[in-house]
């Protein structure tokens, strides 16, 4: 949804991906050295905050003890050709986080690319150091600057520092600060996301391996293991049409099959953890899941037909069917550019926003209804989050319609979200090194806000009013 194309081609329906096989999991000899130190029966569980294992009741989340978890936060690229989360060379690790402390957020979105993990398993179970991640990337010069830079910047860590190990440094200084780490998987090859010709799109995509997929979910899972702040993870973001491969079978379906396997992967790897499920066109509908219709027949845009669907017997996703019940969180986008999304008026975009899967929350029908006319209620009680959205952080803010009717909804309905995003800058990005992006918080180098009067008087009023989840309280 961050880049979108034009043109749409022909979709042809030739084979179901819904059948999937188990992942194969690493030889102990071979797992890496984080991963041999975790007692298998680990989990998230601990007597303090955040007084996990976190849950799913009706359509909140809950902690252990009962009480109303809520969330809003910030996404932090990591999926990008480096796989190092941005900004590391400007400041530390824990500089970056008292800048996301400081604004109230709670929760920081970490998007990676499956890469990462195929690369471990390249490696015979030895996880990638950072000089040798930013030399690929970056070439030697650069990437052999730029390791200098994040060292000095962050001097616990040296050249054979691994990305795991980078990740765990910075999912434990975020637990001091009462900052959850959701690790999202952002794409399969790491690269800037996301269109439907990168190749990331659908289930076997050109570098989408389902199967390599549901390995980087379980190892993630068990790499959760040691770190009590980190409660969640995604399945995938953004799914859509592949326009690179015509026969990969877009529609719900193929989605059910390969979603429930990905979360038993998770599930089975760390039953503690909560599970994001996002939905179809770029994470905009869960409309079939939620409303429980007939997976062969339901509507959604762009999708693959199945041709001989009335002449089957309906097939319905029952989510209390699955161990992993009460732990699915529906997770959505909206950006102004959607191809499909009536984004013109608030009372409009409230209405898609019922229809798409907030309807899981149980609340009224908006008056928006009225015009769409297609806000049928859900048939489950089950959290939705607002897990990316985003706008150029300028003035522009106080006058966006899709901006301020997504804030106006998550503090009337108590939804839980994360804007896009905390970089100002990336190390590269579609081949440009050092590019600079407005819709990041930061400055280019990460010294401060892009825009102070925004933070201070639209983020963290935002925040503030969304009664967040603490420590210690």
């Amino acid at each position: 949804m961050k880049l979108l194309v034009a043109l749409w081609s022909l979709c042809a329906a030739l084979a179901c991906a819904s059948w999937v096989p188990a992942a194969p999991a690493l030889p102990e000899d071979l797992e890496p050295h984080w991963q041999r130190r975790l007692s298998r029966r680990q989990g998230n569980s601990t007597g303090e905050w955040p007084y996990g294992p976190l849950r799913t009741k009706g359509r909140d989340v809950v902690n252990s003890r009962d009480e109303v978890v809520t969330w809003a936060g910030v996404n932090w690229p990591m999926s990008g050709e480096t796989m190092i989360p941005e900004g590391l060379e400007w400041k530390s690790a824990e500089a970056i986080l008292d800048d996301v402390a400081s604004v109230g957020f709670n929760y920081i979105r970490m998007g990676y690319a499956i890469q990462m993990i195929d690369e471990v398993y390249d490696r015979g179970g030895e996880d990638v150091p950072l000089e040798v991640a930013l030399i690929m990337a970056l070439g030697y010069e650069n990437g052999t600057r730029v390791t200098n830079e994040i060292i000095a910047k962050n001097p616990s860590w040296t050249r054979e520092t691994t990305r795991f190990e980078i990740w765990s440094d910075i999912a434990s200084i975020a637990a001091t600060k009462g900052i959850y780490i959701h690790p999202d998987v952002h794409v399969g090859k790491a690269q800037w996301c996301c269109s439907h010709i990168d190749g990331n799109a659908w289930f076997d995509d050109v570098y989408f391996n389902a199967s390599n997929w549901r390995r980087g979910l379980s190892y993630v899972a068990t790499w959760a293991k040691d770190h009590p702040n980190v409660v969640s993870m995604s399945l995938r973001n953004e799914l859509r049409e592949s326009w690179n491969r015509t026969d990969l079978y877009y529609n719900w379906e193929t989605l059910v099959g390969n979603m429930s396997a990905g979360a038993d992967a998770i599930h089975e790897a760390n039953p503690d953890l909560l599970i994001t499920w996002s939905g179809m066109q770029y994470d905009q509908d869960l409309s079939a899941l939620t409303t429980k219709k007939n997976i062969l027949t339901a509507p959604c845009y762009k999708c693959t037909a199945i041709r001989d669907a009335n002449r089957r017997d309906p097939v319905y996703f029952d989510l209390d069917s699955h161990p992993w019940a009460d732990k699915i969180v529906w997770e959505l986008h909206l950006y102004p550019m959607s191809e499909d999304v009536d984004t013109g008026t608030c009372e409009v975009i409230e209405a898609g926003l019922y229809r798409n899967g907030f309807n899981a929350l149980g609340i009224d029908a908006p008056s928006g209804c009225d015009i769409t006319n297609d806000c049928p209620p859900a048939q489950r009680l089950t959290p939705v989050i607002f897990s990316e959205f985003g706008n150029a952080q300028d003035a522009t803010l106080y006058n966006s319609t899709v901006q301020n009717c997504i804030r106006g909804y998550t503090e009337k309905h108590g939804v839980s979200w994360m804007m896009w995003s905390l970089a100002g800058s990336y190390r590269i990005r579609s081949g440009v090194q050092g590019l600079v992006d407005t819709w990041g918080l930061t400055n280019a180098d990460w010294s401060g806000w892009r825009d102070p009067d925004t933070v201070e008087n639209y983020w963290k009023p935002w925040v503030a009013g969304m009664n967040l989840t603490k420590t210690g309280t």
